[in-house]
């Protein structure tokens, strides 16, 4: 069996998938990249590497963090190794916009979008957007930073004008169209190896004003890792099997075989009139153990991954 090494930038992240490798027997590596170097030139171990690069390690202190996994997951797809979520699939965890051109190219519905660059340009380009409420968001943030929805031209300006202000990290606002949801929720499909694992629901009451798209990633509290979650949000969660089956499940596999993409947790929400839009790729997906623990799930997401690591390493 050859060593599987896991990228990744956030301990916190692997202590659930460490578990499920342990119950396995089964001690995979650790690549930690935030600094350091890549042996171009060098020829890497034949083993099995997992990318679990996220677009918001730089909330984590791990600015070039994704930068640097470029760079090591291009040397490493130049040697026979088996690289899980390679360049294709970062590039897209990086770049919002980039996600939806991908979506659309698999025949899957996304929010009306446009990007801007430079502060003295969002008002403009607000105008010609034209589409009230919308949301503000960077095309490169995670974890829901940064997302705010706006109801007017005068509220935006303010935002603008505010002290406060800061720029996204790439530079690149998206203005998107606000998706009013038939039900207060929104739904993660998980797919592992590009295999239809589970869909989990989301409920989005609560008093929040941003757009049901991040609800759970807006603060800590809603992280889909914590296993004893903040008091009032044990239920946020819920395992669903109302899309098994659905048509949706095989436009998103074929958007995955199409991307490059192995591995991850995909959110849309459905409008009034019933239509579905995709908003969120994530290629460094975790899983709720509370939901997993309450729906008694046969096979947990974490477990699924062990398992499909193990079996490419065999």
């Amino acid at each position: 069996m050859r060593n599987i090494v896991i990228i990744h930038e956030n301990e916190e992240w692997l202590v659930p998938l460490r578990a499920a490798f342990a119950e396995r027997g089964v001690t995979p590596n650790e690549w930690f990249l935030d600094t350091g170097a890549v042996p171009y030139t060098e020829v890497p171990d034949n083993a099995v590497y997992y990318n679990r690069m996220s677009a918001s390690s730089h909330t984590r202190g791990h600015r070039f963090a994704p930068e640097l996994t470029r760079m090591a997951l291009t040397w490493l797809q130049q040697h026979p190794t088996s690289v899980v979520n390679g360049t294709p699939a970062l590039a897209l965890e990086v770049c919002k916009l980039s996600q939806y051109a991908a979506l659309q190219q698999a025949g899957l519905q996304v929010p009306a979008t446009h990007a801007v660059v430079g502060r003295d340009e969002l008002i403009a380009a607000a105008e010609r957007f034209a589409h009230w409420p919308l949301i503000l968001k960077p095309n490169r943030g995670g974890k829901g930073l940064g997302v705010t929805r706006f109801d007017s031209l005068a509220a935006l300006q303010r935002f603008i004008d505010a002290p406060e202000y800061d720029e996204p990290l790439d530079g690149i606002w998206l203005l998107q169209e606000y998706i009013q949801p038939k039900a207060p929720y929104i739904t993660r499909a998980e797919f592992v190896g590009r295999e239809f694992i589970y869909t989990v629901q989301v409920n989005t009451e609560g008093g929040f004003e941003l757009c049901p798209a991040d609800v759970c990633s807006v603060d800590d509290a809603f992280c889909p890792t914590t296993e004893q979650p903040a008091a009032g949000n044990e239920h946020k969660f819920t395992i669903t099997h109302g899309f098994d089956g659905h048509k949706i499940i095989a436009q998103l596999q074929k958007f995955l075989q199409q991307a490059q993409i192995d591995v991850a947790g995909i959110e849309f929400i459905e409008a009034e009139d019933g239509q579905l839009y995709v908003y969120d790729v994530n290629t460094n997906t975790n899983y709720n153990q509370g939901a997993e623990q309450r729906a008694g799930v046969a096979k947990t997401g974490m477990g699924a991954l062990a398992d499909y690591l193990i079996k490419l390493a065999q």
